[in-house]
């Protein structure tokens, strides 16, 4: 045999060695999903209420573990570093698959070679939103016009470069034609405190996080990210019912497995993701926060989560999105 080739199947060898060998019987042991951002936004209120139902069709307790930082990739990075046997699973945002890539160009890793997507989870609205009396507005046009004739310009809150609430601000000003100065913050909690407290002029915040304010009057909501109006604030018109469509970005979740995931795994997680993700209790639970169900055909799932992408790191790039 040539001696190269020897070589090369004798390393093969090792390393099919080397991989732990699927257990007939998986799951045999507790799922860890990693939620890469800290307990009570968004992307753990989905993953929490996911786990039950996910739970019931592996039949394996399904425990969720918050490890926040850089926008989620330390999470990611964390799911990477371990076994890519199944046990581990990430709870991904769109923001981290198409928009991380641009801010941090230094990582390890990038989410579409290293990652599979395993199902979408839930798509959450954001809601812009001031304070009733320390701004003068009622509908989104006055907003517009105030921005317009605003010789300093108004200022809106983030939670940094690159996340939804920048991304929908950055291209609200570029279709209505206004600017506005972005403040970053560390999340929703401190930057709705400065709208309530009138320090910035207004947020697109997340709907879980910000419809307690609203129905209890603390804030003004006027215009929502969604196709259609929400049933919790049916007099709040979408984007596109105010004249501004090409802000409608829909912000998805998606429950994903390291890439070298073995592929019988990937099918069963799969499976048992369908059948969660259409759980009529899971479903109840999403829209009574606001949070829209959605579930995609594992045939069309991989094309989905990559074309969609694709279109939130070309908005980004358009918008000159970069690291601070």
């Amino acid at each position: 045999m040539n001696p190269r080739r020897r070589t090369l199947l004798l390393g093969a060898a090792a390393a099919a060695l080397a991989r732990p060998a699927l257990a007939s019987d998986w799951p045999s042991r507790p799922i860890r999903l990693v939620v890469p951002f800290a307990a009570g936004g968004p992307t753990d209120f989905i993953a929490r209420l996911l786990a039950t139902p996910l739970s019931q069709a592996l039949g394996q307790p399904v425990v969720i573990e918050n490890r926040p930082g850089a926008s989620g990739n330390l999470g990611a990075q964390n799911v990477l570093d371990g076994e890519a046997d199944g046990y581990t699973l990430l709870h991904n945002t769109v923001g981290m698959q198409a928009v991380n890539p641009l801010m941090y160009p230094q990582a390890r890793f990038q989410p579409a070679r290293d990652f599979v997507p395993i199902a979408t989870t839930a798509a959450m609205p954001n809601v812009l939103v001031v304070h009733p009396a320390r701004l003068p507005v009622k509908s989104l046009a006055d907003l517009v016009r105030l921005g317009k004739n605003s010789a300093n310009g108004l200022t809106y809150a983030t939670f940094g470069a690159g996340t939804s609430p920048h991304i929908y601000g950055a291209l609200l000003q570029k279709a209505a034609g206004f600017r506005a100065v972005a403040v970053p913050y560390k999340g929703s909690s401190p930057a709705l405190t400065d709208v309530m407290a009138g320090q910035v002029d207004f947020v697109f915040d997340s709907f879980t996080t910000c419809i307690g304010q609203i129905q209890g009057g603390k804030l003004r909501p006027l215009a929502i990210t969604a196709s259609q109006r929400s049933p919790l604030l049916p007099d709040v018109p979408t984007l596109k019912e105010a004249g501004y469509p090409d802000v409608d970005l829909k912000y998805w979740f998606s429950l994903q497995a390291p890439a070298q995931t073995p592929k019988a795994v990937v099918e069963r997680l799969r499976a048992a993701a369908a059948s969660a993700v259409n759980d009529p209790g899971y479903i109840a639970a999403l829209r009574a926060r606001g949070a829209e169900p959605m579930a995609t055909r594992p045939a069309e799932l991989v094309a989905f989560v990559r074309n969609d992408a694709q279109r939130w790191t070309s908005v980004a790039r358009g918008l000159g999105i970069r690291p601070e």
